[in-house]
């Protein structure tokens, strides 16, 4: 299934692993993204602190990164540069001195159509030739597995913020 040859005799032939289908589908998406979002003049990780950011505005940043997922360095080069491009505004936290929160500009809230038509695309792309209902297959499957996973780390809640833990 994927260019990496499996060992001999191994007990998990990679093109048998569910985790790593799943990454190597994550990476290609990923890049396919990324090429749909580059002539917007944004990259990945700017577009994920956005997409955050569309759904619920106005965080700090720890926030915005365990929400987008991303690395607390990553995200403060994300935030950075959207705010040099002048996509998100910081302004101190009027109940805590201490923090900043992270909030669009009208021209960062501008990107959302585009971008995430984008992500729809590269969506689209990636699911090209799935009849719908192996698609929605595929979809309970994932949910179960996050669910799964969830529960067999102890976070079972199926309204917990999984994104809020994995940052």
């Amino acid at each position: 299934m994927f260019d990496s040859p499996d060992a001999v005799g191994s007990i998990l032939p990679l093109g048998s692993s569910f985790g790593n289908s799943l990454r190597h589908v994550n990476k290609l998406i990923q890049r396919d993204l990324g090429n749909r979002i580059a002539p917007l003049g944004i990259t990945l990780g700017q577009w994920y602190a956005l997409r955050t950011l569309w759904i619920n505005d106005g965080l700090t940043q720890i926030e915005l990164a365990q929400k987008s997922g991303a690395a607390g360095p990553a995200m403060v080069i994300a935030v950075r540069s959207l705010l040099a491009m002048g996509l998100v505004e910081r302004k101190r936290d009027p109940s805590d001195q201490r923090k900043y929160i992270i909030s669009l500009t009208e021209k960062g809230r501008r990107f959302e159509v585009p971008a995430l038509q984008a992500a729809i695309d590269a969506n689209t792309a990636a699911t090209a030739n799935i009849k719908p209902e192996e698609f929605e297959i595929c979809m309970r499957v994932l949910r179960q597995a996050h669910q799964n996973l969830l529960t067999n780390a102890g976070l079972g809640d199926p309204n917990l913020d999984i994104d809020a833990i994995v940052a």
